[in-house]
């Protein structure tokens, strides 16, 4: 198993360009970085991490407030942002040249705007995931995780219909979903099992009550690897 997770995480490294092994002792900087929304009417949020620890949550008065800590110089994060007419693009991602292996650092927490409509995409080879996203006003999330675990709350009242999509590789993922409001869930767990509370089961279909009377606002598919999904609605 743990052979199979690094492999797996290597791959997708090597699918980002990182081909390099990177030997250096880890001496860990912290960068704090605030990205204003300039004018866009709607934002596209891609978050590529290679290996490391990821918090993103609600909270930020500028359209982002992040604090970077990573070593070494090679794994300093890259954070760029544009904006075209009215949407916006932000990035925070690991360069391709960051490197496998080797003593590394990295851990980002991320803050985002709460009001900005946001489409959101985040890749993560290895390493922990706790996204606390439920008070984002996101109409579109995608995760898809290497190795590692994740740890998903969508909890609250989405602002907007949701589309959820989560792929996860090798390891436990814990979704956390609004029972107040209408919630369908797809589930497929490959080699693994899932479990569920606060849902009705119907085959691979997970739903809230309010999804069985009708009214569904968030739509969210999940397929697994090996390891474990929890849902819980609350």
């Amino acid at each position: 198993m743990r052979l199979f997770a690094t492999a797996l995480a290597a791959a997708i490294l090597f699918s980002a360009g990182c081909v390099q092994i990177d030997t250096s002792p880890a001496t860990p900087r912290t960068e704090s970085r605030v990205i204003d929304r300039q004018g866009a009417e709607t934002v596209q949020v891609e978050v590529v991490m290679a290996a490391g620890e990821l918090k993103m949550r609600g909270g930020a008065k500028a359209l982002m407030e992040a604090d970077l800590r990573y070593a070494p110089d090679s794994w300093r994060p890259e954070v760029k942002y544009e904006v075209t007419g009215f949407r916006g693009r932000l990035s925070v991602r690991h360069p391709n040249n960051s490197g496998i292996g080797g003593k590394t650092v990295s851990d980002w927490d991320l803050r985002l705007n709460e009001d900005t409509p946001l489409d959101v995409n985040i890749k993560i080879g290895a390493g922990e995931s706790r996204l606390d996203l439920g008070r984002l006003s996101m109409r579109n999330l995608e995760i898809e995780l290497g190795a590692g675990s994740l740890k998903l709350d969508l909890t609250g009242k989405p602002k907007k219909t949701m589309d959820v999509k989560v792929r996860g590789g090798v390891g436990e993922a814990v979704i956390r979903l609004p029972r107040d409001v209408g919630v369908e869930v797809e589930a497929h767990g490959g080699i693994g099992e899932i479990t569920s509370s606060g849902l009705q089961k119907s085959g691979s279909v997970y739903r809230t009550e309010a999804a069985e009377r009708g009214s569904v606002g968030m739509k969210v598919s999940v397929h697994g690897g090996i390891g474990s999904i929890r849902l819980i609605a609350e």
